[in-house]
């Protein structure tokens, strides 16, 4: 039986060339996405940013499932907000790109894993609204933008009995990694949390059908030292690898 096919949207990079100083624009993801997927029974495929959005849909119709991996902010318009003054860097454009991966997957039922800023942008896809920045909450919280290297855990996520996530990893809390400074605030219409830091910020959100499982946190830092995470990349290629059955 083949293997699913993964697609990764992707991120843009701007860069500057050392040798001769040119600023180039690069489509790329973080390897770690891509070895995660590798190494949990998918064929990950990086999705390029296109404006043309129509060039999106065949790229699109190859994938079996979908990853949301992070980025940067997600633009505040989506949920009908000014920009905060803690708002980090957004591209509209790459926003329209990735909303419009979410609208196909949900149409089609192309089940979707997200990781940080694709989590909040899947909550967004799907009505809610976000934290611009979570001080904006008026709450004590927690640091959440470690600085500490990216496979190093910070933080404890606790789990929500009875849901998806539960059953995948297993267990009540969870240590985890934590790269954010937004977080959800309304929840999008059928997602559920799955997840909550110990100051209340929302970790992990999923959908009742099962076609949305998406965390605050960045898993595929977390294969080798946290090795229950491999768990969320082995239930997007299971989910992946049952529509390819359908």
């Amino acid at each position: 039986m083949a293997k699913p096919i993964i697609g990764i949207l992707g991120n843009i990079l701007v860069t500057t060339s050392s040798t001769s100083g040119s600023v180039m624009r690069r489509s790329f993801t973080n390897d770690t996405c891509v070895r995660s997927v590798a190494n949990n029974g998918g064929v990950p495929v990086i999705l390029p940013f296109v404006s043309d959005l129509s060039l999106m849909d065949p790229l699109l119709e190859a994938c079996d499932g979908l990853l949301f991996p992070g980025g940067d902010d997600v633009d505040p318009a989506y949920y009908g907000e000014a920009p905060h003054e803690k708002l980090g860097e957004v591209d509209r454009a790459l926003d329209e790109c990735w909303f419009h991966a979410a609208r196909y997957a949900m149409e089609r039922q192309v089940p979707m894993l997200g990781i940080c800023r694709g989590a909040q942008l899947l909550n967004v896809a799907c009505g809610g609204s976000l934290y611009q920045d979570i001080g904006e909450r008026g709450e004590d919280h927690l640091t959440h933008v470690q600085t500490e290297k990216r496979h190093v855990v910070t933080q404890t996520a606790c789990v929500v009995p009875g849901t998806r996530l539960a059953r995948l990893l297993g267990r009540e809390a969870v240590p985890v990694n934590s790269l954010h400074h937004q977080s959800v605030k309304a929840l999008g219409k059928g997602l559920a949390v799955s997840a909550q830091a110990e100051d209340g910020i929302v970790e992990a959100i999923e959908s009742a059908d099962g076609l949305i499982v998406a965390t605050q946190w960045h898993p595929e830092d977390l294969i080798e030292s946290v090795p229950v995470m491999n768990a969320l990349f082995q239930d997007l290629t299971a989910r992946a690898a049952a529509r390819c059955g359908d």
